[in-house]
């Protein structure tokens, strides 16, 4: 199950932002992160040849565990098991994009923006997460990707279906999401230009700051 919100009735988008959900200790992908990819499968099988949209997959890992190995020694990054579960649905590969730099949502709006949509040009998307989560994303990726200089990135904001979260866990989830949406919505007020973000961002977020190591 899937809605979306959009400010044009044009349903052709240049790309499918799917928000990386974490990964279960052997690597596979939790229950509630299938829908979002499901979705972005069925944007891409339904769309007409010529004008099918890239896939975007953004995540890395999460900042307070250690990521799943992949095979070789090295991390699994979240958006590589995601890719792995689209390709294997039949999406082509030169058709997915990956952000291998992110690891909160906040850095997922930022990667996302930065290491694709700019350079690509990108003018419509959406942005596909869980439903709990759409709150938190929504806010992270209309702070930053509205930030000047960016141009004008036409943004639909797709929830997809809880699956496997318990209605308990849901009511938890409701209030923290909430106090987490609102933590960008308060700091956008003061970071307005895309130059202090990235200043904010790289000295001052506890993601992507230069801090002590865990065990250091």
């Amino acid at each position: 199950v899937a809605h979306a919100s959009s400010s044009s009735s044009s349903s052709s988008v240049d790309a499918v932002v799917v928000v990386a959900g974490g990964m279960t200790p052997e690597g596979g992908l939790p229950e509630w992160v299938t829908p979002r990819l499901d979705y972005a499968y069925e944007a891409y099988a339904r769309a007409a040849e010529g004008d099918k949209p890239r896939i975007l997959l953004s995540g890395s890992m999460t900042p307070h565990k250690p990521p799943p190995m992949a095979k070789g020694g090295f991390n699994l990054h979240e958006s590589t098991a995601m890719a792995e579960y689209l390709i294997e649905k039949g999406v082509p590969a030169n058709s997915l994009l990956k952000d291998t730099a992110s690891m909160d949502t906040i850095g997922n709006a930022y990667y996302s923006l930065c290491l694709h949509a700019i350079p690509r040009g990108w003018s419509k998307v959406e942005v596909v997460t869980s439903a709990f989560h759409m709150a938190r994303t929504q806010a992270a990726f209309e702070w930053v990707w509205k930030l000047p200089p960016t141009g004008p990135i036409d943004m639909q904001f797709v929830s997809a279906e809880d699956a496997g979260i318990s209605e308990s866990a849901l009511k938890a989830l409701a209030t923290r999401e909430g106090e987490s949406a609102a933590a960008p919505r308060a700091t956008a007020a003061r970071v307005t230009t895309f130059a202090a973000f990235n200043d904010s961002s790289f000295t001052q977020h506890h993601s992507h700051a230069e801090s002590t190591p865990p065990g250091r």
